[in-house]
């Protein structure tokens, strides 16, 4: 009996060119026809290139064909667009920015300020940017109004739709339209008035025949305004009115300039008759030049989850991404955050919270004006919504790594560049829950060069800072760090002494002081007191008592009135040195000074 040739081993795990080829040439070794060729020097070598080459490329197209069919792994902004049409979320294209004017006329109360009236605002290089408001506004019993305006590069108004009608749709030419502005109006067959139809998305409930409702589309060139109408059955229900024969459509919209409208202020009103002066109430913000993917494949399931409603926290963060707060930022914490009422300290069951990270304090207080007009239209009537002004601190962290030169070929400022940039990565943008692990980052550290960098809990140390602001006769201010902190390391920045203590003639006019715990531990209530003190001219450290108190367990630092005339910052240490959480209103920075020892 002939034996079979027994089947060699073949190499499916790498895609690399090279070690494809060597498979290829370690299996024709195997052959008894092909057994003895030279294949480094003969012509088949020719022929292994296109084998090597035709393999690899199917398997990278394989593989790309794979990963574009999945929302977490698709790359390409056509892949997104068809993934979450089943989820009744519509990609945008261009976003434009949004900013608020006080408009001051002699109109009487109630005089009309028209939707579509034409602002031009200028940036600080000077350049003018037309903005429109996009709904009528009534003047106060001031003759005055805050007008909320939109940025356009051109404004398309009333004009006609071409309606398909055998498939219900018409085509909007044109990425940068900013979806959010547009307007559909039909003038159905016998009727002698205009009337703006809704748009609908995919989850909505309780359609029929006679909904007046119309749906966004997305494609490679523009969008499509889709109408309703059925399978193609009599016997199913039809979702939404369609478009007749006879009956007209226009639509307006606005064509953005995406984010090179944003910080524009200095607006100008025009075609209002006996118009003042315009104030800036809040320079435009939110205008994005394309999409956020990765905002889209995180927050598009948890929008649809949601089913349009604001039930639980998630459904909240859904609604607000969805409607902007995401900015351009990579990370879904960047620009707010969401946390119920029961994870309060005492909870405060019935509540929703938000807090909004946005540059400046009237952009802040436009944002937040906004969230919660979103939040308190969706959420439940039993839950109500409450916004939290965001708090800014400053984490640091410390430590020496161990790093053996013998064990890599790149120098000291290479791998400490990798490791800066590894840790920037997962660290490095001021959002809201940047909680900072010195177990993960470790493990991030030890990555880099295993061979040449070590690294654990030991080598770190953490630090908190935050700013304490006063205002004019301001009591009892202070900082929640939302952490438990040890009590022996409070200390702060240098600062001119308030009215409590330049009164004392002790104390030199404009003295710079410091404040400190007092020592002796906490007391039977979980705190300690705060003392300033400063050296005078004899080299003597004078105490200034009654600065204030600290809770180190809750990490809550609270200055008494008159303490400082100034802002100034306080630096804590957690009290487990290995965690910092910075959740709820919290937004960190993170900054490292880290050195590589020689071992």
């Amino acid at each position: 009996m002939t034996s079979q040739p027994e089947t060699p081993n073949v190499q499916l795990g790498s895609l690399n060119f090279d070690d494809i080829k060597d498979s290829i040439i370690s299996y024709l070794k195997t052959q008894e026809t092909l057994k003895d060729y030279d294949y480094a020097g003969s012509a088949l070598q020719v022929l292994l290139d296109v084998l090597a080459y035709n393999t690899m490329y199917y398997g990278h197209y394989s593989n790309m064909v794979a990963s574009e069919m999945f929302l977490d792994s698709a790359q390409r902004v056509e892949s997104l667009i068809s993934l979450v049409k089943p989820l009744g979320y519509v990609v945008p294209g261009k976003t434009s920015a949004r900013g608020k004017a006080k408009v001051r006329t002699s109109g009487v109360e109630g005089s009309i300020i028209p939707a579509y009236t034409r602002f031009t605002g200028y940036n600080e290089a000077g350049t003018p940017y037309t903005f429109y408001s996009i709904q009528d506004y009534a003047l106060n019993l001031d003759g005055e109004q805050i007008v909320e305006i939109v940025e356009a590069k051109s404004i398309s108004r009333e004009i006609p739709l071409i309606v398909d009608r055998n498939n219900q749709k018409g085509f909007l030419f044109g990425l940068d339209i900013d979806i959010s502005t547009v307007t559909v109006e039909v003038l159905e067959d016998g009727k002698n008035e205009w009337r703006i139809w809704s748009k609908s998305d995919n989850i909505e409930t309780g359609l029929d025949s006679d909904s007046t409702v119309y749906w966004l589309e997305r494609s490679e060139l523009g969008f499509f305004v889709v109408f309703g109408g059925n399978v193609g059955s009599s016997t199913v229900v039809q979702v939404g009115r369609q478009i007749g024969v006879n009956d007209l459509v226009r639509v307006t919209y606005l064509k953005s300039n995406g984010s090179f409208a944003n910080e524009v202020g200095s607006w100008k009103v025009h075609g209002i008759d006996n118009a003042g002066e315009t104030e800036t109430i809040s320079l435009s913000s939110g205008g994005t030049n394309e999409p956020n993917l990765d905002m889209i494949r995180f927050f598009a399931p948890k929008w649809f989850a949601a089913q349009d409603r604001a039930v639980t926290v998630e459904d909240c963060k859904a609604l607000l991404a969805r409607t902007g707060f995401v900015g351009d930022a990579s990370d879904p914490h960047s620009k707010f955050n969401v946390w119920g009422g029961e994870e309060m300290d005492p909870p405060m069951y019935g509540r929703v919270f938000v807090s909004v990270n946005e540059e400046g304090t009237v952009n802040t207080e436009v944002a937040a004006e906004r969230a919660l007009s979103l939040l308190k239209e969706k959420t439940c009537v039993a839950i109500i919504p409450e916004f939290i002004n965001p708090s800014f601190f400053d984490v640091r962290v410390s430590g020496a790594l161990s790093w053996d030169p013998l064990g890599t070929s790149l120098s000291r400022e290479q791998v400490m560049g990798t490791i800066l940039q590894k840790l920037s990565e997962k660290y490095g943008t001021t959002r809201f829950e940047n909680n900072i692990s010195t177990s993960e980052i470790s493990t991030i550290i030890n990555a880099v060069e295993p061979s040449a960098v070590f690294s654990n809990l030991s080598n770190f140390s953490l630090a908190i800072s935050g700013k304490v602001e006063l205002g004019p006769d301001v009591a009892a201010v202070g900082i929640n760090f939302g952490n438990s902190l040890q009590s022996s390391n409070l200390t702060t920045t240098e600062f001119v002494v308030g009215s409590k203590y330049s009164v004392d003639p002790d104390v030199p006019s404009g003295q710079h002081i410091r404040l400190r715990t007092t020592g002796g531990g906490v007391d039977g209530t979980g705190r300690q007191k705060l003392e300033g003190y400063y050296q005078n001219s004899n080299n003597i450290t004078s105490r200034l008592p009654g600065a204030g108190l600290f809770w180190p367990e809750k990490g809550v630092v609270r200055i008494n009135t008159g303490v400082a005339s100034e802002p100034f910052d306080v630096t804590c240490s957690p009290m487990v040195n290995s965690v910092l959480k910075m959740n709820q209103h919290r937004v960190a920075t993170v900054s490292f000074n880290l050195n590589l020892v020689r071992i």
